[in-house]
């Protein structure tokens, strides 16, 4: 049977991205501070953020020929001004690809050749990985600029070059919104390879105004403050939190990463009402202690996604923030992102909440039959903000994305009486740290090019106590290197050498003598999960003794 969303449908916007922030439904006046530094006092009001946005994409245009279709690479943290280079290149009639300022130069090399990324922006701290990347992937050296006032390796700060001439009078009409990219984040594969998801302008602009229709009557841009310590290259921090600030007019305080002391501070001083988190800062919220040394009275709303959200976690951090409400949404780069959010007027713990607006989908059992309430199976979701596919991928895009436009999301969910998702389960082999997703084969990839490896499998292991999974490998070690402690920390710091910091293996390293695999030769990390279960059932019971 297929589900729909019981909120009157949404009227779907005809134009782009930045013409719909520009349009300024909620009256957001010119002179109200909408961006603000948590670690300094520089504010940008939306006056100055649109004169911003319009400057640079003139900016663009000038100095780097950039044209309707072209790509603009954003590769530093979050930035008070990273919202004018985001939306700046989609109002030049472009894209734009955040990239994950911890990329190595490999994993950089590869989202902007396959994005075609034309101009890069980057931080001080990761020029010369930006520009090794550049050079690999033949971007003009004149081309890549840094956030920030001083030149830094011989690149220019951006707003020396392309912030001082003209600027466009408005943002360039996007003829075909449906059809035409405004954002390409990028999803981890299972092979190992990130795929490029292709977000169009409707897949944003719908999801904004379907996000507006669930959390729109709870907040007041009057009163309303909202933490911006999400890392903005992720879809989540993207749209959620930059694009629906800017919408609804509430001012956004960024902070550069997550630091605890600096985040209780900023909600104590700038009375922050709204914050999107993850399930690892939750779990400081409910039990650091830290937290009791600050004043949170003023943070009244929270929704946590990226990872699922425990029914235990969250009744401990409201009964710690007992003025706070906490709901949790669902959702992947590819529904741009949020298919389903919980409603602060009902909050459910343990449930990623109900459809929003235009959304229907169907759970499918492993027999591929279509499943009703309180049964478990796939996701498949149908919408506006289903991504166009994956760049340069048609395979990958048809094997997720079926003929009647239902994506199939790899999630196992069930579905109440109230119409409240659960999502209890994963097909997909990957490992969620923190929110992002790590490929378990890559790092295997890595591990077997080490001289003391034979084999090896990856899988993620629950921690409780962060609230997220963490990388594990299972190594076969040659014959001449005798298991060790000393051998597990050679092989961690082994793949640490080669991966962005989310992929280590926190988990750790066991040596086992084989690793289990089917008669065809498939790794088969069940039987190793299988393990770990029986590992903690063992350690449990003697826990008892």
């Amino acid at each position: 049977m297929v589900f729909h969303s019981s909120f009157a449908p949404i009227d779907i916007p005809t134009n782009g991205v930045a013409e719909l922030i520009f349009e300024n439904r909620n009256n957001i006046p010119d002179n109200k501070p909408i961006l603000l530094d948590a670690h300094s006092d520089r504010v940008i009001t939306f006056g100055q953020f649109k004169q911003g946005v319009l400057k640079f994409a003139a900016g663009l245009q000038d100095h780097c020929d950039f044209q309707a279709g072209d790509v603009l690479a954003v590769f530093a943290p979050n930035t008070v001004d990273y919202p004018i280079a985001l939306i700046g290149a989609v109002a030049a009639g472009g894209s734009t690809t955040p990239a994950n300022p911890a990329y190595t130069v490999k994993e950089l090399a590869h989202q902007v050749g396959l994005s075609g990324a034309k101009v890069i922006i980057c931080s001080p701290e990761n020029v010369k990985v930006a520009l090794e990347a550049g050079d690999q992937c033949g971007v003009a050296r004149k081309n890549i600029f840094v956030f920030g006032e001083s030149v830094v390796d011989g690149v220019q700060p951006y707003t020396n070059v392309l912030m001082n001439g003209r600027q466009l009078r408005a943002p360039l009409p996007i003829a075909n919104p449906v059809d035409q990219i405004s954002y390409m984040c990028f999803s981890s594969g299972t092979t190992g390879l990130s795929k490029g998801v292709m977000s169009t302008h409707t897949n944003i602009t719908s999801n904004l105004l379907q996000i507006d229709a669930v959390l729109g009557p709870h907040m007041n841009a009057n009163k309303d403050r909202v933490l911006g310590v999400l890392p903005f290259f992720h879809i989540f921090g993207l749209s959620v939190v930059i694009h629906m600030s800017l919408f609804w007019g509430v001012p956004l305080t960024v902070m550069t990463k997550f630091d605890l002391p600096l985040f209780c501070e900023t909600i104590q001083k700038h009375k922050i009402s709204f914050s999107c988190l993850v399930p690892p800062i939750l779990v400081l919220l409910a039990k650091h202690p830290l937290i009791d040394s600050y004043d949170m009275s003023s943070l009244r709303q929270i929704v946590s996604g990226a990872a699922p959200l425990s029914a235990e976690l969250s009744t401990e951090v409201q009964s710690r923030l007992p003025h706070c409400k906490l709901i949790q949404g669902y959702g992947l780069t590819e529904t741009s992102p949020v298919a389903t959010i919980g409603d602060f007027s009902n909050p459910i713990e343990g449930s990623s909440g109900v459809l929003v607006p235009n959304m229907s989908v169907k759970i499918v059992n492993e027999d591929g039959k279509e499943v009703g309430i309180n049964e478990r199976g796939e996701l498949w979701c149908k919408g506006p903000n289903i991504m166009k596919g994956y760049i340069k991928n048609p395979e990958a895009t048809a094997g997720c994305i079926d003929s009647e436009g239902y994506f199939h999301s790899g999630d196992v969910a069930v579905v109440d009486e109230r119409g409240s998702y659960s999502i209890v389960d994963r097909i997909k082999e990957l490992i969620k740290y923190k929110g992002f997703q790590v490929p378990p084969a890559e790092l295997e990839s890595i591990l077997l090019t080490s001289p003391i490896v034979a084999d090896c499998a990856v899988i993620g292991v629950y921690d409780p106590a962060q609230a997220t999974e963490l990388p594990r490998a299972y190594v076969v070690l040659q014959p001449s290197t005798k298991p060790s402690d000393a051998a597990a920390k050679e092989l961690m710091d082994f793949v640490a050498d080669k991966v962005v910091q989310y992929k280590r293996l926190r988990g750790g390293v066991r040596f086992i003598d084989a690793v289990p695999k089917s008669a065809s030769g498939k790794l088969l990390r069940r039987v190793i999960k299988d393990w770990v279960k029986e590992e903690e059932k063992a350690a449990k019971i003697d826990a008892k003794l």
